[in-house]
């Protein structure tokens, strides 16, 4: 299967497990990759036959900033889910780090990585 990505996505939220951590906004990077049949869209050279990317980018930006979060787990799983709802991906994997969170430990950053695919 084919594949859309994109990757670095720099995002402003509100997430930690604290209450305090979660009321400062605080840089997260996505790398979003998405499992799609690109070949009609490279026969036809169609903007219709392909995904959207900047209207993925809106998706992912609006569920990672509607709400405040604890957990990394949480806002992949309902960024993939999105994706998967609003566009015609056959599956989604979402790698989602948070730099700050160690860097006082000298950790580039932990991260979370899923993989979800559309039910049949």
């Amino acid at each position: 299967m084919d594949k859309i990505l994109l990757v670095g996505v720099h995002l402003t939220v509100n997430l930690g497990v604290p209450h305090e951590e979660r009321s400062i906004p605080q840089e997260v990077i996505l790398d979003l990759e998405m499992e799609f049949d690109t070949r009609p869209a490279g026969e036809s050279d169609d903007f219709k036959q392909t995904v959207d990317y900047a209207a993925v980018h809106t998706t992912v930006r609006r569920v990672a900033t509607e709400r405040h979060y604890s957990l990394v787990e949480c806002m992949a799983e309902r960024i993939a889910a999105a994706v998967l709802l609003e566009f015609p991906v056959a599956g989604v994997r979402v790698l989602l780090k948070k730099p700050a969170a160690l860097r006082a430990r000298n950790v580039d950053y932990p991260a979370i990585e899923i993989l979800r695919r559309r039910h049949a």
